[in-house]
């Protein structure tokens, strides 16, 4: 009899060493469970990102207060965005916002509420500053596109239009419908 429990008790043993050991290696279920819903991927403050050409120079840096970046759709959200832009001639253009957001992609940059567009045209003394709603700026193609109201100033004329296609690289900007304003001779 004295056998039997001795037995016993070694075999009680080494299946409460297995549990214990087991349940040290394996995480609790609700552990795992408990990660927060909206983990945010990635968020920096004050941050800036810099994309450089193939020369190795800057072609254009994004800054903004906030950058966000949720693991499950993949797209990047700005809070504050300026984006500075350097042409192939060495002509800076800026653009400035309330909010952006940069799809999976990573090919545009999409800015939205009181959208700033600074730079200099072909042939302007001056800078020229297109106000708008919204815009995209192709980071391949070079070209900032918008189809909401845009109003232009320039070398002290305004133009007011909708919808707007300014290609940086061949230092082109076209209105696309519903222009209004004149160029007088100074």
């Amino acid at each position: 009899m004295t056998r039997w429990l001795v037995g016993f008790a070694v075999i009680v043993m080494v299946i409460a060493t297995i549990l214990i050991g087991r349940s040290a290696r394996a995480p609790d279920a609700a552990t795992v469970d408990a990660a927060p819903a909206n983990d945010p991927g990635y968020a920096a403050r004050d941050a800036e990102v810099i994309e450089t050409g193939d020369d190795g120079r800057p072609r254009y840096r994004l800054r903004a207060e906030l950058i966000e970046q949720a693991p499950n759709d993949l797209t990047i959200t700005l809070t504050h965005p300026v984006l500075n832009y350097t042409d192939a001639k060495g002509g800076d253009w800026r653009a400035s916002a309330r909010t952006g957001s940069v799809p999976p992609d990573r090919e545009l940059v999409q800015l939205a509420g009181d959208v700033q567009l600074t730079g200099r045209l072909a042939g302007g003394a001056e800078p020229a500053q297109v106000t708008t709603s919204q815009l995209s700026f192709d980071t391949q193609r070079e070209v900032a596109l918008t189809d909401a109201p845009v109003t232009i100033d320039w070398s002290g004329h305004r133009l007011v239009a909708r919808g707007l296609r300014a290609d940086l690289k061949a230092e082109t900007l076209r209105l696309e419908s519903a222009v209004h304003g004149r160029f007088l001779p100074q």
